[in-house]
C-alpha cells in the first residue's frame, strides 16, 4: 500500500514555520493517497466566546484536510490552493481533541476535488462537513502567484 506514516511535509517546520499551520497545532496521524486524518488538541485560543471551537478553525481544518489528501508526496514540493470551499456546520465541538479527515473525491489535469468532515472523539460526533476545489502547483509558484 502507498502510505506514509506521520513523515510529510507537515513534519518538516521549515515549510510552515511562523504560518496559521503552526499556529493551529495540528498532527498527522494518517496519509496515503486520496486519504488523510489530522488531530489537533483544542486549545482555549481555538475556541470562541460560548467555548465551543470556533467556526473558523474548523473551517482551517476541514480546507488543510481536503487539500492535504489529494497532495500526497511528502517532499513539500508541491502545496495545493484552495479554489473553492463549502462547509456545513452541523454540531458544535465541544470536546478537548478534534479530528479532521480529507478524501480525494476526483482528479483531473489542473485540480482535485476533495470531500473532508471534522468530527469530536470526545463526544462521538459529527461537527462539520465540507467539500472543496483545489489547485496543486509546484510550492515556489504558488508563494509567486498568490
Amino acid at each position: 500500500m502507498n502510505e506514509q506514516t506521520p513523515k510529510s511535509f507537515l513534519d518538516n517546520p521549515t515549510l510552515y514555520e511562523g504560518t496559521y499551520l503552526q499556529f493551529l497545532g495540528f498532527r498527522l496521524l494518517n496519509w496515503k493517497d486520496g486519504f488523510v486524518r489530522l488531530e489537533m488538541p483544542v486549545r482555549d485560543d481555538h475556541r470562541n466566546s460560548v467555548k465551543y471551537l470556533h467556526g473558523g478553525v474548523i473551517a482551517s481544518l476541514l480546507d488543510i484536510a481536503g487539500a492535504v489528501c489529494g497532495s500526497f508526496g511528502g517532499s513539500g514540493e508541491y502545496v495545493s490552493v484552495t479554489v473553492n470551499l463549502n462547509c456545513n456546520f452541523m454540531a458544535p465541538h465541544r470536546g478537548q481533541t478534534v479530528i479532521a479527515e480529507g478524501e480525494l473525491i476526483r482528479r483531473t489535469n489542473t485540480l482535485f476535488f476533495a470531500q473532508a468532515k471534522l468530527l469530536d472523539p470526545d463526544n462521538r460526533t459529527l461537527c462539520a462537513t465540507a467539500t472543496g476545489t483545489y489547485k496543486p502547483q509546484q510550492r515556489g509558484h504558488a508563494a509567486a502567484t498568490g
